[in-house]
């Protein structure tokens, strides 16, 4: 078929209905067209969008495998619409298509702070459009009208659903079977299936539908990379009866799923709950304080005629629910549940995994599946903070640090580039970048520029060019890059510091939720707001000049866009100055004397431009060993100061000091959480406390990814594989082999899948990494002699990517590699010794 002319209309149903006088959801409508189809048709294809959430089904099998869609974008100016291959579905002579719809994210209740409904509006609509190809060339069109009196809707099973609350499903209320033409109204078939409804006799019929006033040119086709779609299945590891007559179920994985239930035999109304927690209290009760407003809970109400022949199982279709924890109530009493009676389905937009870690250290593997799961979990249509409680949002400040880490593990730079499309639209209706994206209503107020969470529209896009090499999705992001660092150039002080304050309850975020945070400020952190805020100013400055620079090397304005670069690297000049003049006392100390102020400086390079630089850089690498050394090698940081630490330290010359802190696990660290029994990455560092007890803070979550920022630097330091040029066309071979083995490890691989193909890297030691040798020819000078761990050290090279070796190595012959030296595409099989 050619490019789809789409002449669909914006349909709405009876939805106006409260099903839920407590927390005031609608009973949503659900739509149906009736049509005949010839013998002779060849092919069809449905396009579908929605305000709400929509799901079709053709002849009573669902169309695709998304769920949520059309997804959650900012509906007013960018509507995404799905197109379907359905030539399969359709059939010779009568066909039937059904659309149910949920509330989903542009009617339902949204947002802490008791959240809000209608965001976007309070009418549910749907736009469909089927086209049908003949044998004879020709086309028949079937769109969404109100025009035609085909297209019919009805209230439906559904009564309610809501993706924090959940959904209600009533099976008495299952909509009755289409006989005749198209909009018949068909009651129950008999008085005596009506007065067996708790609701009395009722006559279901199907109304016609209204038009909605819409404009479709917000229209645009959706990116696959943003449809959430079932991704594996979790059956249960235990099942365990609660003291209340309840059952617990433990899936074993906490992570974004709904739960699918084989529905028992019982009475019609009788009702099963299912209620979703992350973790249990030390009682083994299900925690549900962390969850606030979100209930997290679905229920279904039998027919009474569930038992009759096949099995009915029951998925919700509208909800979604972060858990490892189901609590089933209403089972029937005298009846175990077991195994067979129940499973998970996990869901994300995450599905091409382009990325892999192991090593010798379980706890470690451990950590970097938690980063993994966490991403999976909400990275689901956008990227959010968190799946289960009343808030996952698309917040900036989490993505900004965990770009890196996301694009190694999966391929999702389509997924990240229709967030920044939003975030470039939020921006131009709120003035700034907003702290969350999209920013469907003013939780925190009108936004104001904060730092780090503003500066995502620098990173992510950076992060997105060093992953995949595409300079024309880069300057898609510039303008927006440019406009967030112009705006935050007119808030600094006359000696480059951002000194200006954020119109918000705590100002700058800072340093959010670093340990010493108590439970009810995370942004009461040990580093001053400013000099984080200052830090990341002059990051940003210097990243949108990298832009520029690269963004013009293959364009005729190559000129015009050098300019601008120098105006923007004189910018972070003037910043990185402004830092160390306000921030940096004589002798080498900082004016927070924290971990996070000296692994900003030291990451992010503050001290360049110094004429000191070396030496200032040295002594802040020395004094942050010692902080880390006099906590105890427990973590000092926060969201800004956690994904540059452990490079901080290790890049000073302090390797030993980064492994430490990486293996701890006391709290607070990351293998706490490991010690603990996360099987994902925590929002607080001691989301739970040493006792088992959840933290006493209102904000405490159990899958939140921005600590598992990690992962990068396990890939880097302790697989050795690090991309330095864009699109992984070079990368860095070196593996921190010799700190590796002094802290128990003796192997590890990582590899990663380029765009040029995958590239790994593997290396182990033999005897625990005690043998001790010396490459003839290779590391002269200083501490040549002294004895270092020999490794096998195994490179596999794509076509298209050079490696450079970062340290002396033996190749398959015995001839001497010195760090510096380029691999070409193939297997590279070396013997080396290793530096600290």
């Amino acid at each position: 078929m050619e490019t789809m002319t789409l002449k669909a209309h914006m349909i709405a149903g009876p939805d106006g209905c409260i099903a839920d006088p407590e927390t005031g959801m609608r009973r949503p409508p659900v739509f149906l067209r009736a049509f005949d189809a010839d013998a002779g048709s060849v092919s069809a294809r449905l396009v579908v969008s929605a305000w709400g959430l929509a799901e079709c089904e053709i002849n009573g099998t669902k169309v695709g495998g998304d769920v949520l869609t059309p997804g959650w974008t900012v509906y007013g100016k960018r509507l995404p619409h799905w197109t379907y291959d359905v030539s399969d579905l359709i059939r010779a002579g009568r066909n039937v298509m059904t659309f149910w719809m949920g509330d989903g994210w542009y009617r339902g209740k949204i947002g802490f702070g008791g959240g809000k409904q209608d965001c976007y509006g309070s009418r549910l609509g749907l736009f469909a459009q089927l086209e049908i190809a003949g044998r004879d060339g020709d086309t028949r069109v079937i769109a969404s009208n109100a025009d035609d009196g085909l297209w019919r809707a009805a209230n439906g099973p559904i009564l309610c659903s809501d993706l924090y609350e959940g959904e209600t499903y009533d099976a008495r209320m299952a909509l009755p079977q289409i006989e005749g033409e198209a909009g018949a109204s068909v009651p129950p078939d008999s008085e005596e299936e009506a007065s067996g409804l708790a609701v009395g006799k009722i006559a279901s019929r199907w109304e016609p539908v209204e038009e909605l006033p819409f404009d479709p040119s917000v229209l645009f086709p959706a990116q696959q990379a943003t449809a959430v779609r079932c991704i594996g299945e979790h059956d249960p590891q235990s099942i365990t009866r609660l003291p209340d007559g309840r059952w617990l179920v433990d899936f074993g994985q906490n992570c974004t799923q709904r739960v699918v239930l084989r529905i028992p035999a019982v009475p019609a109304g009788h009702a099963i709950t299912l209620q979703h927690v992350e973790v249990v209290n030390p009682d083994g009760t299900p925690a549900t304080r962390p969850l606030r407003r979100a209930s997290q809970r679905d229920r279904y109400i039998a027919s009474g005629r569930e038992s009759a022949g096949e099995p009915t199982w029951w998925e919700p279709r509208f909800t979604m629910h972060g858990f490892r924890y189901a609590v089933i109530d209403g089972w029937p009493d005298g009846s175990d549940l077991t195994g067979a009676d129940l499973h998970a389905r996990v869901y994300s937009s995450a599905r091409r995994r382009t990325g892999w870690f192991s090593c010798s250290n379980g706890m470690l593997n451990r950590l970097h599946e938690n980063a993994r799961w966490s991403m999976l979990s909400n990275f689901v249509s956008i990227p959010t903070d968190c799946p289960q409680r009343d808030e996952r949002f698309g917040w900036t400040g989490d993505i900004a640090v965990f770009a890196p880490s996301a694009e190694y593990l999966y391929d999702v730079a389509d997924f990240l580039d229709s967030w920044l499309r939003d975030a470039a639209i939020e921006t131009d209706i709120w003035g700034t970048v907003p702290y969350y994206v999209p920013y469907p209503y003013d939780g925190w107020g009108k936004p104001s520029a904060v730092a780090l969470w503003g500066d995502a529209v620098t990173m992510v896009p950076w992060a997105l060019y060093q992953a995949t090499g595409d300079a024309e999705a880069l300057r898609r992001h510039i303008p927006l890059a440019r406009r967030w660092m112009d705006e935050v150039a007119g808030l600094l002080s006359e000696d480059g510091v951002w000194d200006a304050r954020p119109d918000t309850w705590c100002g700058q975020l800072g340093d959010w939720l670093d340990p010493t945070a108590p439970p009810d400020d995370a942004a009461r952190a040990m580093t001053e707001k400013n000099l984080v805020a200052t830090a990341f100013a002059a990051h940003s400055a210097t990243l949108v000049a990298a832009m520029l620079r690269a963004a013009g090397e293959d364009t005729a304005d190559g000129g015009a866009t050098g300019a601008d670069a120098a105006r923007y690297e004189a910018l972070a000049g003037h910043i990185r100055a402004g830092f160390r003049a306000r921030f940096l006392r004589p002798g080498g100390r900082m004016t927070s004397d924290t971990q996070c102020a000296y692994a900003l400086a030291i990451a992010l390079d503050l001290f360049d431009g110094d004429p000191s630089r070396d030496r200032l850089r040295a002594e802040a690498g020395t004094r942050l060993a010692e902080l880390v050394r006099e906590r105890g090698f427990v973590v000092g940081t926060g969201f800004a100061g956690t994904p540059y630490v452990l490079d901080a330290l290790a890049d000073t010359g302090h390797a030993d000091e980064a492994f430490s802190l990486l293996l701890s696990d006391r709290c607070p660290s990351w293998l706490y959480q490991v010690r603990m029994g996360a099987t994902t990455t925590w929002e607080r560092w001691d989301s739970m406390l040493p006792n088992g007890e959840v933290n006493p803070g209102d904000m405490t979550s159990f899958n939140h990814y921005a600590f598992g920022s990690v992962a990068d630097w396990m890939h880097r330091a302790i697989g050795g594989l690090a991309a330095t040029r864009a699109g992984w066309r070079e990368v860095r071979i070196a593996p921190r082999i010799a700190a590796a083995v002094a802290h128990g490890l003796t192997r590890a691989e990582t590899s990663h899948i380029t765009p040029y193909g995958k590239v790994s890297v593997s290396w182990s030691v033999a005897d625990g990494g005690r043998e001790a040798a010396r490459v003839a020819g290779c590391g002269e000078g200083d501490g040549a002699d002294r004895p270092r761990p020999a490794a096998d050290l195994s490179v596999a090279v794509p076509e298209g990517v050079t490696a450079v070796l970062g340290m002396d190595a033996l190749d398959e012959r015995g001839i001497a590699l010195h760090a510096g030296i380029r691999l070409n595409a193939g297997e590279h099989r070396l013997r080396v010794l290793a530096d600290r």
